[in-house]
């Protein structure tokens, strides 16, 4: 293991997705337009959205950041509505264990895993790592909402077509595992290691997170996960979305994210593009594309 700091991005294939879904009344239509390559079977108004999971080396130990789909995400999502509209495409290499694989990773070579938030595209392989001696890491907030939402004997799950009251979303496959006390919880903002924190961010979820890392060549980064959705969400105003459970948690978590770049000059990572937000000394901030690795 490295004595320095390092992240690798993982790309674990894509999804079809409206643009609509996810950047709601967005005044600009064309803004993620270097999204409309990708995928095989895009419908009109969709964008190819791509699922990532990272990797964070460190002297006290290897990290992992979310865990992509399940390779049997599309038998598990059982109501076909949701596979048409988030059709995930892997390519031929391109699932999570594959990555891994790639990479020479396998699950019992991590000390730490954390969730994000529990998404099936971003918990889909959590079961893998619930049998290693990894310490697994979400927010407390989101470990009792899929309890008290998802978890019960009694589940209200087809009230609406999007978020928590839907199917949409999660797989209780996922994270059943972590049941009852395989979790490690976190609140707030919490240094996990030296120069990595986890960073709450509630409003996508009960309890999403943002992960913050400083790297020695290319500084503070955060990996926004969800809460940044797209780079198109990034603005003045931010641009939210229908799937958002508390728009207005989400709305100042939004700017907490702002604040963070403007201390800490941070390059932000949003949860599925492949740009990220670079401020810059000239414009409010550009796009740079993501790269496989940073130090």
């Amino acid at each position: 293991m490295s004595g320095k700091i390092s992240l690798t991005v993982l790309e674990c294939g894509v999804t079809a997705l409206d643009f609509e879904l996810v950047a709601t009344g967005h005044p600009d239509k064309q803004a993620s337009k270097h999204l409309s390559r990708g995928h095989p079977r895009l419908g009109e108004g969709q964008i190819a959205h791509p699922v990532y999971a990272y990797v964070i080396e460190h002297p006290g130990g290897r990290i992992l950041v979310d865990t992509g789909f399940s390779d049997a995400a599309r038998k598990d999502w059982k109501n076909e509505h949701y596979k048409g509209v988030m059709d995930y495409e892997p390519g031929d290499d391109g699932l999570f264990t594959q990555r891994l694989e790639q990479h020479g990773l396998k699950a019992g070579d991590f000390d730490d895993v954390i969730i994000t938030h529990l998404h099936t595209d971003h918990a889909g392989n959590v079961p893998m790592f619930a049998a290693t001696e990894a310490r697994i890491l979400l927010h407390e907030e989101e470990l009792r909402g899929i309890v008290d939402v998802k978890g019960g004997m009694l589940r209200d799950d087809l009230l609406t077509m999007w978020g928590v009251t839907s199917p949409q979303g999660f797989t209780r496959k996922d994270w059943a595992c972590l049941m009852p006390d395989r979790a490690t919880t976190v609140f707030g903002d919490m240094e996990i290691y030296r120069g990595i924190w986890t960073v709450s961010l509630p409003g996508h979820t009960w309890g999403s997170i943002g992960v913050a890392v400083n790297l020695p060549h290319t500084g503070w980064v955060l990996l926004a996960s969800d809460h940044i959705y797209l780079a198109a969400t990034w603005g003045d105003p931010f641009v939210g979305n229908i799937l958002n459970q508390d728009p207005s948690a989400w709305a100042l978590s939004a700017v907490k994210c702002r604040r963070l770049q403007e201390k800490y000059d941070m390059r932000i990572f949003p949860g599925h593009d492949n740009k990220i937000i670079v401020p810059d000394k000239h414009e409010p901030f550009v796009l740079e594309d993501v790269r496989p690795s940073y130090d």
